[in-house]
């Protein structure tokens, strides 16, 4: 009355990729380099694109608040146009290829 390990059944049977799949280390997507949950290391790239975003969002927004005339906007604007320096900062003082977390 014992049972059988699947693990064996499917150690047994070797495992053929579906067609149309990435492989394992790879994504094909776009979307997959803007999650943030890749838990990656951060490169000097990553960080100075960062703040490269960072920066175009905060200049969005002011000019929103500009044509809205309603202030809040501007509040966000600074707020981003801050993380835009600091992570250009830290882009700047990061090694070649240091990829400190």
């Amino acid at each position: 009355m014992g049972r059988r390990s699947r693990a064996r059944e499917r150690a047994a049977t070797p495992a053929e990729p579906v067609a149309g799949s990435a492989p394992a280390g790879r994504r094909r997507s776009r979307a997959g380099l803007l999650n943030p949950f890749s838990f990656k290391p951060p490169s000097r790239s990553r960080v100075r694109n960062a703040s490269v975003g960072f920066a175009l969002s905060a200049a969005v927004f002011a000019i929103v608040g500009w044509l809205t005339g309603q202030p809040a906007w501007f509040n966000s604007a600074v707020l981003l146009a801050i993380l835009a320096l600091v992570w250009g900062v830290r882009a700047a003082f990061m090694g070649r290829d240091d990829r400190s977390t």
